[in-house]
């Protein structure tokens, strides 16, 4: 399935962990229709899974500020990686499938973009290699996308009752400034391009009190505190699927 319509953001503004995670849990609730957000950090940092200790993990990761993500999946460490997210509706056909198809459907569709630039000698991942909880980008899961020993992408989602959240990074592999025009082609037949101006309008504000008061707070790190206590307004969200 390809989408019909992506709003493509080039998020071109650096951000620290938590404002990058925040950012994107707003798009997914003022989402009408599909946006890929392409985006970086603001310094080398290293994001784990939703539902990963990061007391039992201090000991094993590099001295980088570490953010929970609001996806399942493992470690991933940020440091010069090319970092997307894919957000689509709840209404959106997209959403009707398994989290394993739209993981593959997307997967593929970055190997064609890489096809595309001239990297060469991707494939789906067959089997997976761990639980999916372990470090992202040494256990490759089922579908990441994979050059010989080295895996290049791998990715962790959300489906929650405002829609689909899909959080990636891209590693091992030299990606041109225009790649994420590229790949939003591949996802999509048609793509409009979104001002930085406009977006940072819609979204920033929120983000940033979200950033605060969830994504950087000692409750969300320690004891993921929001679970079942959704922010107002918000539909409780299911369980993250741990697909990396």
């Amino acid at each position: 399935m390809k989408l019909t319509h992506l709003n493509l953001w080039h998020d071109t503004v650096p951000h620290a962990g938590p404002l990058n995670m925040a950012i994107d849990e707003v798009l997914l609730r003022q989402a009408k229709e599909p946006w890929l957000r392409c985006y970086s950090w603001s310094e080398p940092s290293v994001s784990i899974g939703f539902s990963q200790d990061p007391v039992a993990l201090a000991a094993t990761l590099p001295p980088f500020p570490v953010v929970r993500r609001w996806t399942g999946g493992g470690v991933v460490i940020h440091d010069g990686d090319w970092t997307y997210t894919l957000i689509v509706p709840r209404d959106h056909p997209f959403c009707e499938l398994r989290p394993v198809e739209t993981y593959r459907l997307i997967h593929v569709a970055l190997m064609e973009a890489l096809e595309g630039i001239g990297e060469t000698g991707s494939e789906l991942q067959p089997v997976s290699t761990s639980e999916g909880r372990g470090v992202c980008f040494v256990e490759p899961a089922m579908y990441d996308v994979v050059r010989g020993a080295d895996k290049i992408a791998g990715a962790a989602q959300r489906r929650s009752r405002m829609g689909f959240l899909h959080q990636a990074s891209v590693q091992n592999v030299k990606l041109p400034p225009d790649f994420g025009t590229r790949f939003a082609h591949t996802l999509a037949e048609g793509v409009t391009d979104m001002p930085q101006a406009e977006v940072e309008a819609l979204v920033l504000a929120e983000a940033t009190q979200l950033a605060t008061t969830r994504y950087g707070a000692a409750s969300w790190m320690e004891h993921r505190r929001d679970l079942g206590e959704p922010i107002p307004g918000q539909a409780p969200a299911s369980p993250p699927a741990a697909v990396a």
